[in-house]
């Protein structure tokens, strides 16, 4: 087996990583000039590993490369937002199942976290030369997943993850657009660089058929894959559930006695324990907002909806998928009239996971809430901030309420429905997330077979 090298990235010298060594180098101390600036080294400190040649046999037999295969990824990661940092590393696991001496470099706001929590190679994602450097050595940029082209939460999405295409076309490497989910494009340049960067594209995958719609929109006439989320990818049976139990049982929430956990793809088995779960204690609802224009109508409707349902007998926990949302969740609990829980204690996606395990009814704005609820089987009601959750609650047929029409009335009658008919749309959600799964896995084929056929067009 080949032997791993650190690279002083100043000085050029390498050491072996021996047995027990770590396999990240944190770059030198910045130097600071006499105003306390730090200086070029100091700002392109990156965390990264230097791999000595090897081949490396693809999903084709007989398809051999002179290297490993190297992959830039470019996504909204590092900003500890935990549906982002599902996605990457559902991204990350699916990628190298399928070529395992893949070597993945990902472009991050943090780059020390990301290399430290997902074992890829990051870099600073907005340090334009670096990236440029690692591109040259790339078989392929990878931009995704997410909805990384819209420009309604800010304009300057669209400039920089077409910058990073640019890049990659300028170097004549392989692109892909992985996973995405686009719109709303409400300005005329940001329509006119998503048409010419799409054009661009080896292989486009889309999460769903109205991101389709607006890509044919824009005029883009080429072939394109209609997958869905990678993290719909992801297995339930990993999250660690007594993990979840310790973090609720820490604010408070019952979680019943410990049970077995269903084998991979036992949904009935899913639905029992639920059902055990919920004899034992009171069942458990979740909530998930986050920060948008106008929500104080919405934020009140929440509120009755989670005070009637405690008034039921149910447990209510407001979840934050990043930091910003604690405010919004605080006015929440501000406005009810029955004691709420914040779990302020997630630290990431695998938390996120391991207490989504144990609800049995969603109530949120945020996608990646949305769909890891559905991952687990959960019953839940969206709330319509983006076009993209009204797109994702379509594909597991369950209702999602524009935010114009939130209002009490209409949130709780939504949300009876599902709590009148709780088994028969567990089974609904399991059987339709099961379909979505082949699809998510899609996404990986065709990256792994992109590469497969174009082999190495790095340069040393």
């Amino acid at each position: 087996m080949p032997r791993r090298v650190l690279q002083n990235k100043l000085t050029g010298r390498k050491k072996p990583i021996g047995f027990g060594q770590s396999n990240l180098r944190k770059a030198p101390e910045p130097a600071k000039n006499k105003h306390g600036a730090e200086g070029e080294a100091g700002r392109r400190g990156a965390y990264m590993v230097v791999r000595e040649h090897r081949t490396a046999s693809l999903t084709k037999p007989g398809v051999v490369l002179q290297r490993s295969p190297r992959v830039v990824v470019s996504g909204y990661y590092g900003f500890g937002n935990c549906g982002d940092e599902a996605m990457l590393f559902a991204i990350v696991t699916q990628l190298k199942k399928r070529m395992p001496a893949l070597e993945v470099v990902v472009l991050s706001r943090r780059p020390e976290d990301t290399a430290r929590d997902f074992g890829v190679e990051a870099i600073p994602r907005r340090d334009f030369r670096l990236i440029w450097r690692e591109l040259k050595k790339a078989d392929l940029l990878l931009s995704g997943g997410g909805s990384l082209f819209q420009d309604v939460t800010s304009p300057r999405n669209v400039f920089y993850y077409a910058a990073i295409i640019i890049m990659a076309k300028l170097l004549g490497r392989r692109i892909c657009l992985y996973g995405q989910g686009l719109g709303p494009l409400k300005r005329r340049i940001s329509r006119y660089l998503v048409r010419r960067v799409a054009n661009w594209a080896d292989v486009i995958t889309l999460r769903d058929e109205g991101s389709l719609e607006e890509l044919r929109a824009l005029g883009v006439g080429r072939r394109v894959f209609v997958t869905t989320d990678p993290v719909l990818g992801l297995e339930a049976e990993s999250a660690d559930r007594e993990r979840g139990r310790a973090l609720l049982a820490a604010a408070g929430i019952e979680t019943g006695p410990e049970s077995s956990t269903p084998a991979p793809g036992d949904e009935a088995g899913r639905r029992r324990e639920q059902q055990q779960a919920t004899a034992t204690r009171s069942p458990l609802a979740g909530v998930s907002l986050r920060p948008w224009p106008h929500l104080r109508q919405s934020v009140t409707a929440v509120a009755q909806t989670a005070d009637r349902m405690k008034a039921q007998g149910w447990q209510v926990v407001l979840i934050p998928l990043q930091a910003s949302d604690l405010q919004i969740l605080n006015q929440v609990r501000e406005t009810m009239r029955q004691p709420a829980v914040i779990l302020e204690n997630i630290r990431g996606f695998r938390d996120l996971m391991a207490v989504m395990a144990h609800l049995d009814f969603g109530l949120g704005m945020r996608l990646h809430f949305l769909i890891f609820a559905a991952l687990f089987g959960v019953p839940a009601v969206g709330l319509g901030y983006d076009p993209k959750v009204g797109r994702f609650m379509d594909q597991i047929g369950l209702p999602a309420i524009p935010l114009a029409e939130v209002n009490e009335e209409v949130l709780s009658r939504t949300a009876g429905g599902l709590l009148d008919s709780l088994d028969a749309t567990r089974a609904q959600v399991g059987e339709r997330v099961r379909q979505l799964k082949a699809r998510a896995e899609a996404n990986a084929d065709l990256v792994a077979d992109l590469l497969s056929k174009t082999g190495r067009r790095g340069i040393s």
